[in-house]
């Protein structure tokens, strides 16, 4: 799920950007892929720490070194929104985000 997050600039703090936050949908396929790699983290990341995974229909396809060979790679075969590319690691840092700027933020 993503939240994105408004404030009226960088005095306006947490509280404020957090208490104007809007859920965006996510594409069905995209949040199962993000289940799946959740619920399996730690046996991939014990495999492919360190490695761009591409995720189809909740499988493993293949492991890339960087994430512009990863996208390269998955465009061959499926179109965008039908994929996920997923940095692999044992922490939730790999599916944890959050961008800040003055006039808005994103947390996903």
């Amino acid at each position: 799920m993503i939240r994105w997050g408004l404030g009226s600039g960088s005095e306006a703090g947490v509280e404020t950007m957090m208490s104007d936050l809007t859920i965006l949908s996510v594409p069905d396929p995209l949040k199962k892929n993000l289940e799946w790699y959740i619920a399996n983290q730690q046996e991939l990341s014990a495999k492919y720490n360190g490695r761009i995974l591409l995720i189809v229909d909740q499988q493993l396809v293949q492991a890339f070194d960087n994430m512009g060979e990863a996208y390269a790679e998955a465009l061959k075969s499926y179109a965008p929104g039908t994929f996920t590319l997923q940095p692999c690691s044992p922490d939730a840092d790999s599916y944890t985000l959050l961008l800040y700027s003055p006039s808005y933020s994103v947390f996903a």
